[in-house]
């Protein structure tokens, strides 16, 4: 039990039994827990309940059958043949996985037919190649009215099957019609490949009128959901999970074209917001989705959409971030005109939640105005309020703060200015320190991979402040080979390591000249250098807080001085080697 759930849940050995959070609802403190002698999980918290065929159903939303195929496969076992009782349980939703894979078959047939010609030219013209067009099983649903419904009546599927697969729809006279006509059609696929719907885009030169959708999607059935749904999530999720790295778009054409472009970790909603049941799905493939949205009105709404449905979800490690395109831009014309380097410096330079809910609210409210001030403060108060982990909660009123003294009125002026050269000069310099220490924990961790066993070394490692693309990859593949690479076997860690940065492993750093030969001697220098780096970064934030109170000092600007001048001496006190070290590194 613990190695199956272990692989999908961070757990922590706990007297006979096995601890962590539970999967299947948001919460801050370990209530699940995984008997390995008793064979089964069991959350106090949602009274999620059940054996290891049970967790891998709902976990990653299978079948019954198919959660008994994926733990044989993950076994290495050939699979015994159902009994009558495991027939029966499944065969409903079985028949429903049948018909709809019927039709996945026939759409495709359709496209490489005579009348499919409408739609070849139409994904030829969207650059997509034979090979894209065979992995999405990529389809045509002729402007017919009974084509597919005649189709699968032949080969035996009901009406009554069809209709509640979605495939039909019925007349005002019961009459069957086919749901999907003129269309080119994607398949929807859950986590084990299945088909469970289509998503079919209007072609313009069909018979239908200009009142039909561009898009239309099968209604929810038994085995659909769309709120619980996210398209590509089969073929996509495997890259995401080897590079802690996920981006989720909003359309079919956006994912299918970046993904043919080598973004192999992308997924898209289907027409709706996101959804919690999105995010959960999303977290388990990475710890920081990137939301990439087009950079016009309807996608700075989508944006605080998402936002909201976040913050009352979030957790230590776990959140959102936000790309948007430039205006007038989607994935798909953007990659397919700029490239895939340019598209992935865009994910790179996205921005944290916390970043995005500050740039857009700030810029609606007057800095000079102490009413507006404080209308502001409110608005960002009740959204942090929405959170309800406590420390994100804490660390998210903290930053927005300092964030509302920064915000000085627009006519003030400080009484010494920095000239904009010294102001470049003393970030520079805090910049290459900082990216000094990073490079040496991330040393560390490449020459004793032992410890990313350790939790509080994953939490520091996924919270640090990294501003160079090449070491927040590194810093992302080491978070994704955390629980899935054996750590113990150095040339097997290594290996991974060189294939996942394609040999572009980080300078090796000479670390102090101290003795580092073991991994406990190996935990202490990297406790010392995160000491390091949390010194420089609070210095920083001082120096940058005592420029902008010179002109006024508030109980809010002077509480936050002292909470800083006591955090820097604290971390100080735990220091055990010299500056000039760092300098030396």
């Amino acid at each position: 039990m613990s190695e199956v759930i272990g692989k999908r849940v961070a757990l922590k050995k706990h007297g006979r039994e096995y601890q962590g959070l539970c999967p299947f609802h948001n919460e801050k403190s370990p209530s699940f827990t995984v008997n390995d002698e008793k064979g089964f999980y069991h959350c106090f918290g949602c009274a999620a309940h059940g054996d290891a065929i049970e967790f891998i159903r709902k976990f990653e939303r299978l079948s019954y059958v198919e959660a008994v195929e994926a733990l044989a496969r993950d076994a290495g076992i050939a699979l015994p043949k159902p009994t009558e009782e495991e027939y029966r349980k499944v065969e409903s939703e079985k028949t429903l996985f049948e018909v709809l894979e019927a039709a996945t078959k026939w759409f495709e047939q359709q496209l490489s037919a005579t009348s499919g010609m409408v739609a070849r030219d139409y994904v030829e013209k969207r650059g997509l190649k034979p090979e894209t067009i065979r992995n999405f099983r990529i389809g045509y649903a002729p402007d017919e009215r009974n084509g597919l419904y005649n189709f699968l009546l032949k080969a035996g599927f009901t009406q009554a099957l069809q209709a509640e697969a979605g495939l039909i729809g019925l007349s005002e006279q019961g009459t069957p019609y086919d749901r999907f006509r003129g269309r080119v059609m994607f398949p929807i696929r859950n986590s084990a490949g299945k088909v469970i719907a289509f998503g079919g885009r209007l072609l313009a030169n069909t018979t239908a009128t200009k009142s039909l959708p561009k898009y239309l999607n099968s209604p929810e059935t038994p085995v659909f959901k769309k709120g619980e749904v996210l398209y590509n999530i089969d073929l996509a999720s495997k890259a995401a999970r080897e590079g802690n790295m996920v981006v989720v778009m909003e359309g079919y054409m956006d994912v299918v074209s970046t993904s043919q472009a080598g973004v192999t970790y992308a997924m898209a909603t289907l027409g709706t917001a996101v959804t919690p049941e999105h995010l959960r799905l999303l977290w388990q493939r990475a710890k920081e989705p990137v939301i990439c949205l087009d950079g016009d009105a309807a996608g700075m709404r989508a944006m605080m959409r998402a936002a909201e449905v976040a913050l009352p979800l979030l957790k230590p490690a776990y959140s959102l971030r936000f790309a948007l395109l430039p205006k007038g831009e989607d994935p798909d014309t953007y990659i397919q005109k700029n490239g895939k380097a340019s598209f992935e410096k865009i994910l790179i330079s996205s921005q944290r939640l916390s970043q995005i809910l500050w740039e857009t609210l700030a810029p609606q409210y007057k800095s000079d105005l102490p009413e507006e001030r404080a209308a502001l403060e409110s608005a960002l108060k009740q959204l942090t309020d929405k959170i309800t982990d406590p420390t994100v909660r804490s660390h998210y009123a903290s930053y927005f703060r300092k964030l509302l003294w920064e915000k000085k009125p627009a006519n003030a002026k400080p009484v010494q200015e920095r000239s904009v050269h010294v102001q470049q000069m003393v970030l520079q310099h805090h910049t290459a320190a900082m990216e000094v220490l990073v490079q040496r924990l991330l040393t560390i961790l490449i020459k004793f991979p032992q410890l990313l066993n350790k939790s509080h070394v994953e939490e520091t490692l996924s919270r640090l402040d990294i501003r160079s693309p090449h070491f927040d990859h590194v810093r992302n593949v080491l978070l994704a080979a955390s629980g899935h690479v054996d750590v113990d076997d150095h040339a097997a860690f290594m290996a991974h390591l060189n294939k996942q940065l394609n040999g572009q492993l980080p300078e090796p750093m000479k670390l102090p000249n101290k003795d580092v030969a073991t991994v406990q001697e190996a935990l202490l220098l990297w406790n010392d250098t995160v000491s390091v780096y949390e010194v420089e970064r609070l210095e920083f934030e001082l120096k940058e807080l005592q420029e902008t109170v010179g002109q006024v000092m508030d109980e809010a600007s002077y509480t936050r001085l002292v909470e800083l001048q006591q955090s820097i001496q604290k971390a100080k006190a735990v220091r055990t080697f010299a500056p000039a070290e760092v300098d030396g590194a």
